[in-house]
């Protein structure tokens, strides 16, 4: 989209995880996956920001562990990962 508008972009969806929003609620979990097909369309240009939603939720210091490289340290998404979220 940024090519076709010229516009900021941002990408969401499946953000470092093997599976897929709508899996979870179907009772899937998702794994940490590698970030380096989003890196790599990042560097190059095609969208300007990135929205990560569902790796915070299981892990509020994604963010923390992503910069230090501490990718070993991930933890996947569950669906308990959304009942703790309205429990809180």
């Amino acid at each position: 989209m940024k090519k076709v508008s010229g516009k900021a972009t941002i990408t969401v969806g499946s953000v470092g995880l093997s599976g897929d929003f709508f899996g979870a609620f179907a009772g899937e979990s998702s794994q940490p996956s590698s970030l380096d097909e989003l890196v790599r369309r990042l560097d190059r240009g095609d969208f300007d920001l990135v929205g990560v939603g569902r790796p915070i939720l299981a892990d509020p210091f994604w963010p923390q562990k992503i910069r230090q490289g501490r990718n070993d340290e991930l933890k996947g998404f569950s669906k308990e990962a959304l009942g703790e979220l309205v429990m809180s």
